[in-house]
């Protein structure tokens, strides 16, 4: 590998500027398509805009993705079904999930069971407009009504839930530090069963020595 790397830069240092250039359009080309047999659902927030970015096919493209919205210029939420993505560094969410039909159904449940809550309250609002002053208003009614939103928890109560949620990625640091975390309350619950043993002996001690002074 190192003899490689060698050939290849000394391959490049004979190159004239025009030829690095070129080289370099054609190479991030194909390392931007190319693929590495994993989906990456990669939806972007930013500025107050939502869309799914598409055209993400492996972990080097994911990752310059990742940092092109780390929280200053907005975030990204990655689901993947790449089973190790402990080398990404993501300032939004990073899940793991089996199959993007998974992802669809969860997103689809997920989307109502949200928008129940949000929609009741957005309706008592109005309902309670005459009861606020009026800067603090709704400005106009709801779309939807009382029996849209029986009709959307019927939906939710007859959901088909066969579908996979998707669960957050552990590094092998995490990991090692939700072992650690177990075995100290694991550790703490036999001290406390010990600790509270021993006071319940000291206590019957202490029963039977007032038992016989007062005889």
């Amino acid at each position: 590998m190192r003899k490689d790397k060698f050939r290849i830069g000394k391959f490049l240092k004979n190159l004239s500027l025009e030829e690095l250039i070129e080289i370099q359009s054609k190479s991030s080309g194909i390392i931007h398509d190319y693929k590495d047999g994993y989906f990456y659902i990669c939806e972007v927030r930013s500025y107050g805009r939502n869309w799914k970015n598409s055209d993400i096919y492996n972990t080097h493209t994911l990752q310059e993705l990742c940092h092109q919205y780390y929280g200053d210029d907005g975030i990204v939420d990655v689901y993947s079904n790449n089973p190790d993505l402990s080398g990404i560094d993501n300032y939004g969410v990073l899940k793991f999930i089996p199959s993007v039909e998974d992802h669809k159904k969860w997103k689809h449940y997920m989307y109502i069971k949200n928008s129940i809550p949000r929609y009741e309250e957005e309706l008592d609002n109005w309902d309670k407009r005459e009861d606020v002053p009026f800067k603090y208003r709704p400005s106009s009614a709801p779309f939807y009504t009382r029996e849209d939103i029986d009709e959307m928890k019927l939906k939710l109560e007859n959901f088909d839930m066969n579908f996979v949620e998707p669960k957050s990625y552990i590094n092998n640091a995490e990991e090692e530090m939700e072992k650690e975390a177990l075995e100290f309350l694991k550790d703490f619950d036999t001290w406390k069963k010990k600790l509270n043993n021993e006071e319940e002996d000291t206590d019957s001690s202490i029963d039977l020595g007032v038992i016989d002074e007062e005889v």
